[in-house]
């Protein structure tokens, strides 16, 4: 049976990963803190920051294929997010490389400007730069095609679970429950991807597509306002909003980029699962 090491095994899109993948392979879940990772998995606690020692764990694992959802995400320290998602992103491609496993890169759709949507699969990385996260991201993705330039680097978007509620649904539950407004973006527009969709998408890639290189859009194929996108997830979890919530423009926020719409040419291409937020809500 194959081997698959998954890096950010704690974080919310693992929890729906791991079994996937488990279902497929023999897995691994590295992360700081293994509390989180699910049982399908090994568990080591591993800081891909050190990257000694991400080379000692992926010489002693000997995986197939690596799968690098670790990152430092939006609202987390500007050091934080440099040293995850651009130097720790950089120790584990590097450590792939001298396997010569597999490496799958998830990556953001934030790294467009925003500007010139849509944006096809091999569209230029083009951060904001006041978007410290799009811009620690970009530079994981061109250290990534470095090192190597056989990895599949899947750019997504808002990941979204009908399990077990999303970080920023949550977010928004803990703000209305404190009885503090919730101002939601009009027109900024995003594609939601299911966790499931992208999961399996992401085990395809490692597993049996694995002379696809390069970038791949990945996202729900179904692009809406992040107002639309917060209001749904919040009737699907049943949460009462009332008058709460307002409805705002983003236009003029610095690093905020407005419409992420893009093609999923090679996703089609390549038979991978990209439904859209209505197709999974209903059939749940």
């Amino acid at each position: 049976m194959k081997k698959i090491l998954i890096t950010g095994a704690s974080g919310y899109l693992a929890q729906t990963l791991i079994p996937v993948a488990a279902s497929q392979a023999e897995v691994t879940g590295v992360a700081r803190n293994t509390e989180s990772i699910r049982d399908e998995a090994t568990k080591i606690s591993l800081d891909i920051e050190d990257r000694t020692s991400v080379i000692d764990v992926v010489n002693s694992l000997k995986p197939d294929a690596i799968i690098h959802c670790a990152a430092c995400n939006p609202g987390g320290s500007e050091t934080a997010m440099f040293s995850v998602n651009e130097h720790g992103t950089g120790n584990v491609a590097f450590s792939a490389a001298k396997s010569g496993c597999r490496f799958v890169s998830v990556s953001s759709d934030t790294v467009f400007n925003g500007k010139d949507a849509p944006f096809d699969d091999n569209a230029q990385a083009s951060p904001l730069s006041k978007n410290l996260y799009a811009v620690s991201k970009a530079r994981g993705e061109s250290i990534v095609r470095s090192l190597v330039p056989t990895a599949a680097i899947v750019r997504t978007s808002l990941i979204y679970g009908t399990d077990k509620i999303d970080r920023g649904t949550e977010g928004f539950v803990k703000r209305l429950a404190a009885g503090a407004p919730l101002k939601l973006f009009n027109d900024v527009i995003r594609q939601p991807v299911s966790s499931r969709a992208l999961s399996q998408s992401l085990c395809t890639l490692a597993l049996k597509l694995v002379d696809e290189s390069g970038f791949i859009n990945i996202m729900g194929n179904e692009a809406m306002s992040r107002y639309t996108f917060g209001v749904r997830m919040l009737d699907y979890w049943g949460i009462d909003y009332s008058d709460q919530i307002e409805s705002i423009s983003g236009v003029g926020i610095e690093g905020l980029p407005i419409d992420l719409r893009v093609t999923m040419n090679r996703a089609a291409l390549l038979k991978l699962p990209t439904p859209g937020l209505s197709e999974v809500l209903p059939a749940c």
